[in-house]
């Protein structure tokens, strides 16, 4: 990961905040795009991430049994009992940390965000680079991402910037439908074209 990165990160970290201070005390509660997550659990596991470490994430995932699920969920339960200024704040105060792996990270940003923004009904926009390098590790990735099976045989092309990757049944859209659809988000489904998007709809609840 180039040091690049870790702009873009702090970019997107805090438009984020900056969304976040527009909520109602209301939205906090409402669901998410994640399953049995609310709005305030994704802002929580966002947090949780911003402070881990590779070794802390290691110790976190034995603590867990090795198991995702179980471990973003007790991560979550440290963080969520806040208030929403409480919330905006604890963000805030992480905006510039380092938080390897930053490439990892600035997906993270990115696609909870939308998982917030799109269930409140106001998605966001993204700096195209940021996608495009959020794109191309999501399209490499195993679990829990799981895009590199999502997007198996599968010729993926942006329509609103020159990006494309892989071989084989056409997908074509926005770049940022195409990175939801990699992280098994159906909502942008809609948004995309060509002979492959069946095939990546079926893929959408790979675990």
């Amino acid at each position: 990961m180039g040091a690049e990165v870790w702009p873009m990160l702090h970019e997107e970290r805090s438009d984020f905040v900056d969304y976040l201070r527009t909520l109602t005390p209301a939205d906090w509660d409402k669901p998410s795009l994640v399953e049995g997550w609310r709005v305030k659990d994704v802002v929580a596991h966002l947090i949780a991430g911003a402070k881990s470490t590779p070794p802390k994430f290691l110790r976190a995932m034995i603590g867990a049994g090795m198991s995702f699920d179980t471990m973003n969920a007790k991560a979550i339960s440290r963080e969520v009992d806040r208030t929403p200024d409480e919330f905006v704040s604890a963000l805030e105060s992480l905006v510039a940390t380092r938080t390897r792996p930053g490439t990892a990270l600035l997906g993270e940003i990115i696609v909870h965000g939308e998982d917030v923004r799109r269930a409140l009904g106001t998605p966001g926009t993204y700096a195209t680079e940021h996608l495009t390098v959020v794109a191309d590790n999501y399209r490499k990735a195993g679990a829990p991402i799981r895009g590199k099976q999502r997007t198996k045989a599968l010729a993926l092309t942006a329509t609103d910037t020159d990006w494309s990757a892989g071989d084989g049944a056409p997908v074509s859209g926005p770049m940022l439908a195409l990175v939801l659809a990699m992280t098994g988000r159906p909502v942008g489904l809609g948004e995309l074209t060509g002979d492959g998007v069946t095939v990546l709809a079926e893929r959408q609840k790979l675990s």
